[in-house]
């Protein structure tokens, strides 16, 4: 896994590049390969490609951003989540509170990463 800086910062980490995804496309891999630089949600960045097209331009920037933005070459590193899933998150809190045990924990994140 590859080390990078946040988009805009230049602190000798190795910037990631504004590409479409590959991994997480539903049309082109536009709206996944804003997601992935900014490291949000891609529902939340394809809610905002809709809304932007019920307002009139969202689909002339989908277009266009189609056209300019790059594929993921072969040698891209394509990073890891950083964020763990909700339901990992409410599993260890409820482990932390010693409403579930050690393994019931491991088995559900067992569960949630082989279905990811």
């Amino acid at each position: 896994m590859t080390s990078r800086g946040a988009p805009g910062s230049m602190d000798g980490m190795e910037r990631q590049q504004l590409t479409r995804s590959e991994t997480d496309r539903r049309i082109a891999g536009v709206c996944g390969g804003i997601a992935e630089y900014f490291d949000i949600d891609p529902i939340l960045v394809r809610v905002g490609f809709v809304a932007a097209a019920v307002m009139g331009f969202g689909l002339i920037l989908y277009v266009v951003l189609w056209i300019v933005l790059p594929k993921v070459t072969g040698g891209a590193v394509v990073r890891a989540p950083t964020r763990t899933s909700g339901a990992i998150q409410i599993a260890e809190e409820r482990f932390a509170r010693g409403e579930i045990t050690a393994q019931e924990l491991a088995q559900i994140r067992s569960d949630i990463t082989q279905g990811a």
